[in-house]
C-alpha cells in the first residue's frame, strides 16, 4: 500500500491534466507560446548515485544512515514535490516543497533502522507544463545491505535549517505529528491528508508521461 506525504490538497492535479491539453480562450499559437516559455530543469550534485531512465524519470540509492542532498530547480515558474512510499514507510521529505522561480531544495532523508530497504517516489511538478515533471524512484539500504555488523540506526532526519539531527519516533511518520528540532527549533509537520486523492492524480500524471514516451503527445 502507497501514502503520500504532501503540504497541501492536490486534487487540483486532476484539474492541471485537463488544462495541458486545451486552455479556454487561447489559440493553438498562444498555447505553444505559453508552453515553450515555460523554463523547468531539476539539477542533482554529481556525486549522488542517480540513474536516469529517461528525460522524465530517474532513480536514486540512498545511503542507510539519513542525509540531507541539496538539489537545485532552475524554473521560471511554480514547481511543487509530493512523495508516495511504499509499506507506510516514510523516509524523507523536502524543504521547502514548493516555490516559484530558482530554488535550492533539500531533500531530507531520515536514518532507516529497517532490515529491508525503503522505497517510493519523489514527484517534482510543474502544474504549468506538466509534461516538463520528474518522477525520480527512492530506493534506500537497510540493514541487510550493510555486512559490517554495525548497530542499527537511530531512526531521525538531519534538520533542514541547522542540520542537527532531529530524533523521530514511528508514531510522529504514522500519525503526522509535529517534529521539532532540539538545536534550533525549528518545527515542521507530516500532512497525510487526501492521500488517495492525491495518489490517484500522481497515478495520472505517470500515465501522461507514458503517453509522452510512446506517442510523443500529452494526454
Amino acid at each position: 500500500m502507497k501514502n503520500l506525504i504532501s503540504l497541501k490538497a492536490v486534487a487540483l492535479f486532476v484539474s492541471m491534466l485537463a488544462c495541458s491539453i486545451t486552455f479556454s480562450g487561447c489559440s493553438d499559437e498562444e498555447e505553444g507560446d505559453e508552453f515553450n516559455a515555460i523554463q523547468a530543469e531539476v539539477v542533482f550534485p554529481s556525486d549522488v548515485n542517480l540513474t536516469k531512465i529517461d528525460q522524465w524519470e530517474s532513480s536514486m540509492e540512498l545511503e542507510q544512515l539519513g542525509t540531507n542532498i541539496p538539489f537545485e530547480i532552475r524554473s521560471n515558474s511554480e514547481w511543487e514535490i509530493y512523495f508516495s512510499f511504499d509499506d507506510e514507510r516514510y523516509f524523507c521529505l523536502t524543504y521547502p516543497n514548493e516555490g516559484v522561480g530558482d530554488a535550492t531544495v533539500n531533500l531530507c532523508v531520515f536514518n532507516n533502522s529497517y532490515d529491508e530497504r525503503c522505497t517510493g517516489k519523489m514527484y517534482i511538478l510543474f502544474p504549468k507544463d506538466l509534461s516538463k515533471s520528474q518522477i525520480v524512484q527512492l530506493s534506500q539500504k537497510g540493514n541487510i545491505d550493510n555486512d559490517d555488523n554495525s548497530e542499527t540506526p537511530v531512526p531521525g532526519i538531519y534538520c533542514p535549517v541547522c542540520k542537527g539531527f532531529i530524533p523521530v519516533e514511528l508514531r510522529q511518520l504514522l500519525f503526522g505529528d509535529e517534529i521539532l528540532c532540539p538545536d534550533c527549533g525549528y518545527s515542521y509537520s507530516i500532512n497525510r491528508g487526501q492521500s488517495e486523492a492525491a495518489l490517484e492524480a500522481l497515478r495520472k500524471v505517470e500515465e501522461a508521461i507514458e503517453n509522452l514516451r510512446k506517442t510523443g503527445n500529452f494526454k
